[in-house]
């Protein structure tokens, strides 16, 4: 159990960077809050590498993951993008962050279901479409991030396949005998 502390406090972190940036944007400080989201991406990327090199991988810290990208990487964004340019939208505004959010709830479930094993990402990986959203949320003009927004969305719940380079750089590792 130790050994699995460093990884659960690092996931924790995530957790708390994403409602964080949650409570900052009820401030009315969303540069704060993407801050928040971009220092949960540090957490959720280290929780994982650190998880894989003491051997603490198990299922409760792949569920307290997911749980806490939702936060971050799901329901966070989707407020910044409503505070930002979709509440302008009304009542369309709030359905498209309500299927973004949706669609990372999906994606997350399924993969801890059916796909954590894959050497392959089915369905745009969340905190991706975190990303996408808050580069298109400063970017784009407000009829393109609807659109892109939607588009994300569906990514997430889609089929299509991404790179798991986590995964490519540990079978890279097993062939080489490394490991």
């Amino acid at each position: 159990m130790p050994q699995q502390l460093f990884p659960t406090v690092l996931t924790l972190c995530n957790f708390i960077c994403g409602v964080s940036a949650i409570l900052f944007v009820f401030e009315q400080k969303v540069g704060v809050s993407i801050l928040y989201i971009s220092l949960g991406l540090v957490f959720d990327s280290l929780d994982g590498w650190a998880a894989r090199e003491l051997n603490a991988v198990s299922t409760f810290g792949k569920e307290l993951d997911s749980l806490s990208d939702i936060v971050t990487f799901g329901l966070a964004p989707s407020i910044v993008a409503y505070q930002l340019v979709l509440s302008g939208l009304g009542k369309v505004g709030l359905g498209i962050v309500l299927f973004f959010t949706i669609g990372s709830v999906l994606r997350l479930a399924r993969f801890n279901t059916m796909q954590s094993d894959l050497p392959v990402f089915v369905g745009l990986p969340v905190p991706g479409a975190a990303i996408g959203l808050l580069v298109s949320v400063l970017f784009m003009p407000p009829w393109l991030v609807a659109i892109s927004t939607c588009f994300l969305a569906w990514l997430m719940i889609s089929h299509v396949r991404f790179p798991h380079f986590k995964k490519m750089k540990v079978d890279e590792e097993k062939a080489n005998g490394f490991h």
